[in-house]
């Protein structure tokens, strides 16, 4: 049975529904990296955990959380740490010290049953440490060491990179744009020119990458740390463009149904069609929204569960200051966009959450009233990383509206609408 889970990743039967894009993406990294790409909250770091609790046969799968990572040099210390904490990978390994100077055989005498935490973190700083000093031919040479053992063995290497875009980001806020370039064409030329046969990659997170990528002349012009003629261009499409894309989307109407009625009968309580149907309007099929209105559903009911108490619940919980923080993220996103794409994002979200559709001519006419020019490529841009960030969509009758009822009727609820148009 289902259970709710707010905040952790969830893992095992928690994790509902997947199977075919887990499916799937084992299918794909048996020849191809593959980048999962979705929304925040959408499930990412539960799918990519599944495949570490559960790998297929012949698969070798470290999982990094990215999230904390600063550099070059303790991203691929946290490669290696992993690789050490994989038993059957050490005996491997041991055989080749010579090869991995990364890896002598000192350091595996260290290596014991149960080795804990404290001693990963430290056998990671010297590692760091040794890294720093020559990070891209050390890299270089042990994952291809790697690779050929793998090959060796008849297995693939799998890395699961969750919230690698944060790493990126905190590259850049620490003000290392050329060493982030840098990196991400090495990290290309790690996967390309050493023609990998048995190390993949997987890469996700709660970040757009390509946000990220683009805006960075922006954030560097706000920080003054570049003039408006020292601006270059910063592209991740070729960096990127040997993964496999691979969409994680909401659950489908049926799947959602489901799992609403399990999330309720996890606490022996049985609603009717109506509540469920009221569920996934206001959700609109995200696992995490819909887990959320039911935790205070649960909590907060006073008798029946009826429409009239779940649209209480939901405008004063959902939408009221208790629940406030579980959405600020999504305003903080903006920030990330640069001053004056921050400045035009919300505009559009508040003048949509309002209208509730808008046409894109519509929407480029606040564009510009914000931006104070005419600008269809930075319009198209915005668009897109709105789109990605789970901001708007793009319905069938060709106009724009927000991808979520709950999304939309927070910025109502706490921000004041300027009519732009």
């Amino acid at each position: 049975m289902v259970r709710e889970i707010i905040g952790p990743i969830p893992r095992g039967n928690d994790l509902h529904d997947r199977e075919e894009l887990i499916r799937n993406m084992w299918n794909i990294v048996k020849t191809q990296d593959v980048f999962l790409v979705g929304p925040r909250r959408y499930g990412k770091s539960g799918v990519m955990c599944k495949m570490y609790d559960k790998p297929e046969d012949r698969f070798k799968v470290m999982f990094i959380d990215c999230e904390k990572l600063e550099d070059p040099y303790e991203f691929f210390a946290s490669l290696l740490v992993e690789v050490l904490k994989n038993k059957s990978m050490i005996s491997k390994i041991k055989d080749c010290t010579d090869s991995i100077p990364l890896l002598p055989e000192a350091m595996f005498n260290k290596v014991k049953e149960n080795i804990s935490e404290i001693e990963l973190t430290q056998i990671k700083i010297k590692l760091r440490d040794t890294i720093e000093r020559q990070w891209k031919e050390e890299s270089l040479r042990c994952i291809k060491e790697l690779d050929k053992l793998a090959n060796k063995s008849n297995e693939t290497i799998l890395f699961l990179l969750d919230e690698f875009p944060s790493l990126l980001k905190h590259m850049i806020d620490n003000r290392k744009y050329a060493e982030t370039r840098l990196f991400l064409e090495f990290f290309r030329s790690i996967r390309l020119d050493l023609n990998l046969g048995n190390v993949r990659f997987i890469i996700a997170g709660s970040r757009n990458i390509y946000t990220i990528s683009r805006n960075i002349p922006q954030l560097l012009l706000d920080n003054k740390e570049i003039s408006e003629d020292e601006i270059t261009s910063f592209s991740l499409t070729h960096v990127f463009n040997d993964f496999r894309k691979e969409m994680i989307e909401p659950f489908d109407t049926k799947t959602a149904k489901k799992f609403i009625v399990e999330l309720f009968e996890s606490d022996n309580i049985t609603v009717k069609t109506d509540i469920v149907d009221k569920v996934l309007n206001v959700a609109s099929a995200v696992p995490y929204f819909i887990q959320l209105l039911i935790s205070e559903i649960k909590r907060h009911h006073d008798g029946d569960i009826t429409l009239e108490a779940v649209e209480k619940i939901y405008r004063e919980r959902i939408l009221g200051p208790t629940c406030r923080f579980y959405f600020e993220y999504y305003e903080e996103r903006l920030r990330e966009y640069g001053t004056l794409n921050e400045k035009c994002a919300k505009a559009i979200v508040v003048e949509l959450s309002k209208a509730g559709k808008l046409t894109r001519d519509e929407l480029y006419n606040i564009f510009i009233l914000n931006a104070k020019k005419k600008d269809a490529s930075m319009f198209d841009n915005l668009m897109s990383d709105l789109e990605m960030d789970f901001y708007i969509k793009l319905d069938s009758d060709n106009k724009y509206s927000f991808a979520s009822k709950i999304l939309s009727d927070w910025w109502l609820r706490w921000h004041t609408v300027s009519r732009n148009r």
